[in-house]
């Protein structure tokens, strides 16, 4: 057996391997004998079926098994020990014509894409845009205002609004309008206008008092979702797809009171442990609380610059475009996808997350990246934060959030992309200390914009 290789251009090769039958014979015959104890043929004793006959049976199958074994490890032995940075897998080659149950010489031969060699280095020569959002005086009187509907409480109102509940009593109507002699009756169900679907029936809770009476379609209000109507009704699910008309008769309307701007209110915001005192101090505590909580924007921003300036300044690294269509394509065929064909798009975007991640894996190995598991302990802490951040806790305790955190690393797919955040950040945090950092406070209005210019240079 012998295996060479011939590099066709920086990015393309042909890797061959040489065989001879007398490379596998043996080995084929004694995978077919055994094949003959495992699975004797008709008439046969297991292992007392002629050569010939076995040969005739299982030969070719058998023969394709163990020249595609010994091919496979020959061909993956000389790419592992000549160092060749392959891109996908080895293709085969369409010159590649061989009878493995006839020829006593044969050469099979593969189609390798090799990766580009980038030499990029970092160094405080590169500047890489870091961009603060600024904090604005409405920003902080939105959060308040937010913080104070949350932490408010429910009292009797005379006028309903949008975010009141609303308690009354409904009777199903027939199609004249008139009250329907077997229909449904509910006696004090809770109505909110605020988590209505349909804007017109939720318009008809607003601005109403006690002992107010009219009509409306509770299908169409909550778009037919099932498990609402069955609440609103008092009805089991089965019973809940009605799409009549109801009268309903508003008897009690509760209005959200806001929390008072008091110590209370500050340590429901801030935590019990603040020493929070008066609005002045909140305030520029709740300016830290947004400015933290929009860290992440930034940060994720600075990958963003970072991941465009860094690809330019490793110049333009060609790739095998054509086999990595092909790759793809073959790729595509195996899962038995329907569409298997590459669009120029697809190719497009393809090379340029390629080309990315070669980078980014040389300038890993450069900064010597490596993640442990405090690195990812963090990460799924920080990713917990955020989530309880979303539903408004935004100063959970320690305990609660790691509880959190460990829930999410019990979940595959969620371990997955924790660990995946723990190595970028890792390696972004490692491009900043090597990169000079250019930092600018912008508007949230500016910061939105350096998106939507980019969507229009695409």
């Amino acid at each position: 057996m012998n295996v060479s290789f011939e590099q066709i251009d920086a990015v393309n090769g042909v890797l061959t391997v040489e065989l001879k039958r007398e490379d596998f014979a043996s080995d084929v015959n004694k995978e077919v004998a055994a094949m003959g104890v495992r699975h004797p043929l008709k008439g046969f004793r297991p292992g007392k079926a002629p050569k010939n006959l076995l040969m005739k049976f299982y030969g070719p199958s058998v023969t394709a098994d163990v020249v595609d074994r010994k091919v496979g490890k020959a061909m993956y032995d000389y790419i592992r020990e000549n160092k060749l940075q392959v891109l996908g897998e080895p293709l085969p080659n369409e010159d590649t014509k061989v009878d493995i149950m006839k020829d006593e010489e044969m050469a099979f031969k593969y189609d390798l894409g090799l990766a580009p060699v980038v030499e990029l280095k970092l160094n405080k020569r590169i500047n890489v845009p870091y961009y603060n959002i600024e904090v604005t005086d409405q920003m902080v009187d939105d959060a308040i205002a937010h913080d104070r509907k949350r932490l408010g409480t429910l009292v009797d109102g005379e006028v309903s609004d949008k975010e009141s509940m609303l308690r009354g009593s409904m009777i199903e109507l027939d199609e004249q309008g008139n009250d329907k002699a077997d229909g449904i009756r509910v006696e004090r169900t809770v109505i909110s206008p605020r988590y209505m679907v349909d804007e017109d029936e939720a318009a008809k809770f607003v601005g109403v008092k006690v002992g107010d009476t009219f009509v409306f379609n509770p299908h169409k209000a909550n778009n037919g979702n099932i498990a609402e109507l069955a609440s609103m009704l008092n009805v089991d699910r089965s019973e809940a797809d009605v799409k009549s008309d109801f009268r309903v008769t508003i008897e009690e309307i509760k209005v959200n009171q806001e929390a008072e701007m008091n110590e209370e209110f500050f340590k429901g915001v801030l935590g019990t442990e603040t020493e929070v005192k008066d609005e002045a101090a909140f305030r520029e505590a709740m300016r830290e609380m947004i400015a933290r909580a929009n860290q992440p924007e930034s940060n994720y921003r600075f990958t963003v610059d970072a991941q465009r300036i860094l690809t330019e300044k490793a110049g333009e690294l060609p790739l095998p475009e054509e086999f990595l269509k092909r790759f793809l394509k073959l790729r595509r065929e195996q899962d038995n996808k329907e569409n298997t064909e590459v669009t120029d798009e697809e190719a497009k975007d393809m090379f340029k997350q390629l080309r990315w991640q070669l980078v980014k894996d040389h300038l890993a190995q450069e900064l010597g990246i490596k993640v442990e598991k405090e690195d990812i302990d963090t990460a799924a802490f920080v990713f917990a934060q955020q989530q309880l951040s979303q539903y408004g806790i935004y100063n959970a305790p320690e305990d609660l959030i790691r509880q959190q955190a460990e829930r999410y690393m019990q979940d595959d797919r969620t371990r997955d992309m924790i660990q995946e955040h723990a190595i970028d950040n890792k390696f972004y945090a490692a491009v900043r200390d090597a990169v000079k950092v250019n930092e600018k406070t912008i508007s949230v209005e500016d910061f939105r914009k350096l998106y939507e210019d980019e969507e229009k240079k695409k």
